[in-house]
């Protein structure tokens, strides 16, 4: 085990140009982080105040690596993980501490990122939700963002990256929060969809076997329109996993198919 400062909490943040942003996240915690840790992916320095850790780190099309190089460097007993588009309220920034405090043989908390969208799309996972700003509908995403500093708990594969797997190798518990995460990056999902769908792609190639992989290119084909693959991702990862997870979105496809060739029986 590491040696770790107890009770404290490490703020894990990555960014590529957008360190203006991480400076609104990072102002919006300090009265509950002791650390702050910026792992930068782009070419751009920044002028460096001492107020925070900052590691850049070269950007391979993963987004694993640069987070763990940045984990390596958190020393807190807590390490809550934000994204730059991404923002965190009072309430919720009191149920991040309330969590942190309690005793108890939790090592992660699973939280809700709220992905809020301009107006609904039909898209498998939108739904209604309560107004924040002047946002009304979003997808409701689940992971893992608050969680003990731990060796045997690191990020995996190359998009899409998860504490799950690591958690539950070493048999780790983990439970499910009522904190939730605003995040705005799909709102700005129009121009980095094709790339975040050739990524989906490049993580099924490399892992074939893992479960969500197909989820993840079902989901980002749906997104830039394409329809008839993203019912086939789909597809393929039932008939592979014979999962319920894909009984959902398989519906929501078939649906919008019969919508798309005239047919509304």
């Amino acid at each position: 085990m590491k040696n770790v400062e107890k009770g404290k909490i490490a703020l894990l943040i990555m960014c590529k140009d957008e360190f203006s942003d991480v400076k609104n996240i990072i102002e919006s915690l300090s009265d509950i982080v002791s650390e702050k840790i910026v792992v930068i992916t782009g070419n751009k320095r920044v002028e460096e105040s001492g107020e925070c850790k900052i590691l850049y780190y070269p950007w391979h099309d993963d987004y694993s690596a640069p987070l763990n190089a940045g984990l390596r460097l958190c020393e807190s007993e807590w390490v809550f993980r934000m994204d730059f588009d991404e923002e965190i309220d009072k309430n919720n920034i009191k149920r991040v501490q309330k969590a942190v405090n309690l005793r108890g043989d939790v090592w992660a908390y699973e939280l809700s990122q709220r992905g809020y969208l301009p107006q609904k799309r039909v898209e498998f996972g939108v739904k209604k939700v309560e107004k924040y700003k002047s946002y009304i509908h979003a997808v409701d995403d689940q992971c893992i963002r608050l969680f003990k500093n731990d060796p045997r708990v690191f990020f995996e594969f190359n998009h899409h990256e998860t504490l799950y797997n690591s958690l539950e190798r070493a048999n780790l518990k983990y439970v499910k929060s009522n904190i939730i995460i605003h995040h705005w990056g799909k709102l700005h999902m129009k121009e980095k969809a094709p790339y975040y769908y050739e990524i989906a792609k490049d993580r099924l190639r490399r892992y074939p076997e893992d479960m969500q992989s197909y989820y993840y290119v079902g989901t980002s084909a749906e997104f830039i329109g394409k329809v008839e693959e993203s019912y086939q991702a789909f597809l393929a990862g039932y008939k592979k996993y014979n999962n319920e997870y894909y009984k959902i979105p398989l519906k929501h496809l078939e649906q919008k198919r019969r919508i798309l060739n005239g047919r509304f029986n």
